[in-house]
């Protein structure tokens, strides 16, 4: 189900919040302090899954929505409230479908999924989000009885070997755009704040937007202990750095199993997207700086998200601004006792009443 709330104003410009109701499953229950459905309210904290991803931000749209729809439509824009499902899975029948359809329109998007470490008082708009590419790698070879391993071809070392290949992408160095450069350095800034990183989490992070990311997340083969495997396939997750085509990456993963080919290794390309920026410096970036100023009493800073929202495919369809801004706390998403902080729902909630008034 997909639910949009308008607030109408008088002047000619519609502003879309863009936010998801789905969650995540909760994982296993003994790893919670409180129920992970119970909403519970505890020194400033509000505990559940989807608080920080992000119902959180839901709740902080819909007072934004009760207070603009009492105060009057006058010298403001109109607001579409959008709440979505399937976010978690792909969006394929929330906002894809949605703006498939034609059914989302406006002249610029404000994208609750945004997270941070402390968005009341350290506040940080997300400018863009990176892209990304989904490998799927398949090695084939011929089964024999495991004591005999010399009457067979074994599909499992191949592919580890393949897999090793596949891990060179992470050192082609992306062609970044230069305008990009001084937000790069504000996100590299933002991640490496967290006191608890270890040297080697820092040296990657120093390297995650200059390099793409790669991460081996799935692995199968084998049928049997003493059978050697036929077969074996593995899944890779590649981000890339926005500004950046991702087909240039695909031909270095190309190039990179050119010897494995005629071994009996096959690479399917599962999904592919670019990712997207704004200018810092544009103007709906202009106006929702000033919100979140009024709002915190801070000055907002740039960063880039590492993973992927539903702005990358309003950007494709639309072609408006899209910028992130939300309530959620960037370490709980998906974790056990996850929470959105009350201080944070009061921040996202003044940012999205004062925005429409902003907007000329």
């Amino acid at each position: 189900m997909n639910i949009r709330v308008r607030v109408p104003g008088e002047r000619g410009k519609t502003i879309t919040w863009l936010g998801h109701l789905d969650v995540v499953p909760a994982g296993m229950r003994e790893r919670w302090l409180h129920d992970p459905f119970g909403g519970v309210v505890e020194d400033g904290r509000i505990y559940g899954r989807g608080s920080s991803d992000m119902k959180g931000s839901c709740a902080a749209a819909m007072i934004a929505a009760t207070v603009l729809n009492e105060v009057g439509e006058k010298d403001r824009a109109t607001v579409d409230f959008w709440f979505t499902c399937d976010e978690e899975v792909g969006s394929q029948d929330g906002t894809r479908w949605l703006l498939k359809e034609g059914l989302i329109r406006g002249d610029a998007c404000i994208i609750g999924d945004s997270l941070s470490r402390n968005p009341s008082s350290e506040p940080y708009i997300d400018v863009g989000c990176k892209g990304y590419l989904r490998l799927r790698l398949k090695a084939s070879g011929r089964s024999a009885h495991a004591s005999m391993p010399f009457y067979g071809d074994n599909a499992i070392d191949k592919l580890l070997s393949a897999i090793e290949s596949i891990r060179g992408v992470g050192d082609y160095r992306l062609k970044v755009p230069v305008g990009l450069e001084d937000v790069i350095g504000s996100s590299i800034e933002y991640l490496l704040a967290d006191n608890s990183l270890t040297k080697e989490q820092k040296d990657s992070i120093k390297r995650a937007f200059h390099y793409p990311t790669v991460s081996l997340t799935m692995i199968s083969g084998g049928i049997k202990i003493n059978v050697v495997p036929d077969y074996a396939e593995s899944s890779f997750d590649i981000r890339i750095t926005p500004g950046v085509s991702s087909e240039s990456v695909v031909e270095q993963i190309y190039k990179l199993l050119d010897d494995f080919r005629a071994k009996g290794i096959e690479a399917e390309i599962i999904n592919l997207e670019n990712g997207y920026y704004e200018g810092w410096d544009s103007d709906f970036a202009s106006i929702l700086r000033k919100a979140v100023e009024i709002s915190t009493g801070s000055q907002p800073k740039p960063k880039i998200l590492l993973g992927a929202t539903d702005a990358i495919p309003v950007k494709r369809f639309l072609g408006v601004p899209c910028l992130g801004f939300g309530a959620g706390i960037e370490e709980m998403a998906h974790a056990p006792n996850e929470y959105v902080t009350v201080g944070g729902l009061m921040a996202a909630a003044k940012v999205y009443a004062i925005l429409p008034y902003l907007l000329n």
